[in-house]
């Protein structure tokens, strides 16, 4: 039972958060995330300290698959970004405090530029993007976790980067810093 305290403590607020990123509805990640665990309490004796980050992402990821074929149309994301019908309060901001209304316009404006961005990107690339930079995993877990190659990882890893970073620099004005204003 301590073990899997430990691993519920440690990874509770990494899987929740990767499931809400690709399902972006709280209470669904909720459930996936918590027979995410029921899995790991099921199958605790079968799993190695070494390889279990790796298997609750692979769990987590398949238990979303799962969800995304049942309930809605195949879409997923990376960062929770506003749809179309929500409230602009349950948009994440990432406003610095302090900074005024100029700096949250950007910052807005960067932020629906991000999603805009990530929408485009093949889930392939989303998936790797997701777990070694947003969720800082290894190209080894993530090779794990994605069923393929370290060497694959890599690969997509380098091309979504590549994608990633052409979609938002034609909307950023390297000279000012600022975003451009047709963007």
């Amino acid at each position: 039972m301590d073990r899997f305290e430990k691993y519920l403590e440690r990874y509770r607020g990494p899987i929740f958060n990767y499931v809400l990123r690709l399902v972006k509805d709280e209470s669904a990640s909720e459930d996936i995330a918590q027979e995410t665990f029921v899995r790991l309490f099921k199958e605790l004796a079968n799993i190695r300290d070494q390889t279990a980050s790796a298997w609750l992402y692979r769990v987590a990821r398949n238990l979303v698959t799962d969800y995304i074929r049942k309930k809605r149309p195949v879409t997923f994301t990376v960062l929770k970004g506003r749809q179309p019908d929500d409230d602009e309060d349950d948009a994440p901001q990432f406003e610095h405090p302090g900074r005024g209304p100029a700096a949250t316009t950007t910052n807005n404006e960067l932020r629906g530029l991000i999603q805009q961005a990530l929408d485009a990107m093949s889930p392939k690339f989303r998936d790797v993007l997701e777990l070694v930079d947003v969720q800082q995993l290894t190209h080894e877990e993530a090779a794990e976790i994605l069923g393929c190659s370290v060497k694959t990882v890599s690969a997509r890893l380098a091309r979504a980067r590549e994608f990633f970073t052409q979609r938002i620099s034609r909307h950023i004005d390297r000279d000012e810093g600022k975003q451009s204003a047709g963007a």
